[in-house]
């Protein structure tokens, strides 16, 4: 089910196109010289991304997951002789946040709408945040007359690559928000962000955003 989700999404973007660079690009627009970490770096990507900013000329690097590192990113690492740190835990436990530590650049995608208590994610990303987010995730369209709307649970209606989401039992969940851009603008606010660069398709949104003086 979740690759058939995938698949959608994949095929989605193909069709809508996208405003924001690639990922690599932006990350490499931001990262020489400064500490970097991602945020949900091993579901999916195996760590390429921590790679990605290491090639960039990053100062350090970490990679941040509720999973251990994969198969691939380990033999990946070891084939580079790679310096990338791996922290295994909760973006939400405050002792993982004091683990990770405070970083130039943090990268966070496709996480958000993940989350049971999303607010709370970015609060923590803003805890680690120095300097940049460069924030990427789902989001669902606008509702009219209601900005800063979010739906729980969605389903295929709201977002075609929307899963159900699970109890509480069951911690993250595929699908627990659809997070309309005006939400996530305010949400971010809210955090303590200011948002510098807003790149969006019909169904996704790429931030640059600083602390909030």
């Amino acid at each position: 089910m979740l690759d058939r989700a995938l698949t959608t999404t994949a095929r989605l973007r193909a069709r809508l196109g996208s405003t924001a660079p690639p990922r690599e690009q932006l990350i490499a627009r931001h990262v020489a010289g400064r500490s970097f970490v991602d945020v949900g770096c091993m579901w999916s990507v195996d760590g390429a991304l921590c790679f990605a900013a290491e090639d960039a000329g990053a100062d350090s690097v970490t990679g941040v997951d509720l999973m251990g590192p994969s198969v691939r990113f380990t033999a990946e690492r070891e084939r580079r002789g790679s310096q990338v740190r791996f922290v295994q835990g909760d973006l939400h436990d405050p002792d993982i946040v004091l683990e990770i530590g405070r970083h130039d650049v943090v990268w966070c995608s496709g996480v958000l709408y993940h989350a049971p208590h999303p607010l709370l994610t970015l609060e923590r990303l803003r805890e680690l945040t120095a300097g940049t987010l460069l924030l990427a995730t789902e989001t669902v369209p606008e509702t009219p007359g209601r900005p800063g709307t979010c739906v729980v649970a969605p389903g295929r209606r709201e977002h075609p690559s929307a899963e159900p989401a699970g109890g509480p039992a069951q911690g993250y969940a595929p699908w627990y928000w659809g997070i309309t851009p005006s939400a996530l603008r305010t949400m971010l606010a809210l955090s303590g962000f200011a948002v510098l660069e807003e790149h969006r398709t019909p169904l996704h949104v790429t931030v640059v955003a600083r602390p909030a003086s």
